[in-house]
Formats: C-alpha cells, sequence, structure tokens
C-alpha cells in the first residue's frame, strides 16, 4: 500500500486558503464602501471584488467536497481521507472509475484533476508528494476504455 500526501504549506492552503484571502479582499472593500460617492468607477471597483470573493469561495467550497490530503493506494482500490470534514472518507475501487479528468488527463501540465467513480468524484493537484507514482499507478489500474480516452492528451502534452 502507497500512501500519498500534500507538503505542509499546501495543504495548509488548500484548506484555509479562502480564509485568509476573503479577509484581506473585504478590507480592500471597507474605504470603497465608506467613501462610495454612486460613481460608476467605484461600483465597478466593489463589483470586481465582490465577484473575486465569489469565485473564491465557490472553488474552495468545491474543493473542499473533492479534495483528500490523505490518498492510499491498493492493489484495487484507492482509499481517501481527511477531507475538509474528517470523518469522511471514500474508497473507490479501480473498476468502478469511468472518467479521468483534468491536469495531465486533458494534456495540461497542471491544475485539478478528477478522478469520477460510479457515486464519487475525488480531486488531486500535482503537488501531491509522488505524484507521477500516484498517476502511474492509476493509469496501469484504469478500465482499459477510460485509459484509451486520456492516453492521447497524455502524449500530446509529453511531445509539446
Amino acid at each position: 500500500m502507497y500512501s500519498f500526501t500534500y507538503k505542509l504549506f499546501y495543504r495548509f492552503i488548500y484548506r484555509y486558503g479562502n480564509l485568509l484571502l476573503t479577509p484581506i479582499l473585504l478590507l480592500y472593500m471597507i474605504p470603497a464602501i465608506v467613501t462610495f460617492n454612486y460613481e460608476v468607477g467605484q461600483s465597478l471597483y466593489l463589483f470586481v471584488i465582490s465577484a473575486i470573493i465569489f469565485y473564491v469561495n465557490k472553488l474552495y467550497y468545491r474543493l473542499y467536497k473533492i479534495l483528500p490530503l490523505q490518498i492510499e493506494i491498493d492493489e484495487d482500490k484507492i482509499i481517501c481521507s481527511q477531507f475538509f470534514r474528517r470523518d469522511k472518507k471514500i474508497i473507490l475501487h479501480f473498476s468502478e472509475i469511468v472518467k479521468l479528468d483534468g491536469g495531465i488527463f486533458y494534456g495540461k501540465s497542471k491544475g485539478l484533476m478528477k478522478i469520477e467513480g460510479g457515486k464519487s468524484t475525488i480531486g488531486f493537484f500535482h503537488h501531491l508528494t509522488n505524484a507521477n507514482i500516484f498517476i502511474t499507478a492509476l493509469l496501469q489500474n484504469v478500465p482499459l476504455e477510460v485509459y484509451q480516452k486520456v492516453e492521447t492528451k497524455i502524449k500530446s502534452r509529453v511531445e509539446v
């Protein structure tokens, strides 16, 4: 059984990043709200900061649902734990995987990668310790039709 996790810095960012970013953005909004004169520039400024706050929190909400901070891989399954809700644990058998999405599986070098099973979806980033080993083991054990869907995208990334 192999175990994969994130370094302390990334664990902190993926779990609490929005709790740091949102108050900082709110601090930028306070002077604009206090001195609001119904001008187009101020309204646009407040709208942009509000949109950024909304987008950041929406992104983190999605991450809280699918991003485990501890991934263990066995001969026939992936065991994911340490989600935002610490009691949550997902066991995903390789035979249940129906889709690999994002990041390397889309021909990009970075980004959120998702593993979609029958009932659940998990995600991980390339910052995972020994991520290449995890991806290799994943590609070796997924069903053949799932592998064939991402094979050309992975090869196009390597050739560039």
